[in-house]
């Protein structure tokens, strides 16, 4: 008896760390897909108006809007780039910080 119940409650572990480890995968959002859904017109960078297309206006400030988006936009240039776009997803590593260094 005592045997039966140890291995259902490996069992159960087991299942239970796999099924965590399989969501963890899961939720690590695309940054390509992310982009595609930001650039309306398909040109390859995402201009401050589709920025703000794209978050609902109601619920975030248009100055928090374009302080998100000048952040992003590394080279300043008015339009954020794939590159630029994953540099922020993965800690805000983009131009403007290797600038300042």
């Amino acid at each position: 008896m005592k045997l039966t119940i140890l291995k259902f409650g490996v069992l159960a572990i087991g299942l239970l760390v796999s099924s965590h480890i399989s969501a963890q995968e899961k939720k690590k959002p695309d940054p390509k897909k992310m982009f595609a859904s930001f650039d309306a017109n398909q040109d390859k960078a995402i201009s401050l108006e589709e920025f703000k297309g794209r978050k609902r206006k109601n619920e975030i400030a248009p100055e928090v809007l374009e302080k998100r988006f000048a952040k992003m936009d590394g080279d300043s240039n008015g339009s954020v780039t794939i590159e630029e776009f994953i540099a922020n997803m993965q800690g805000g590593k983009g131009e403007k910080k290797k600038k300042q260094e």
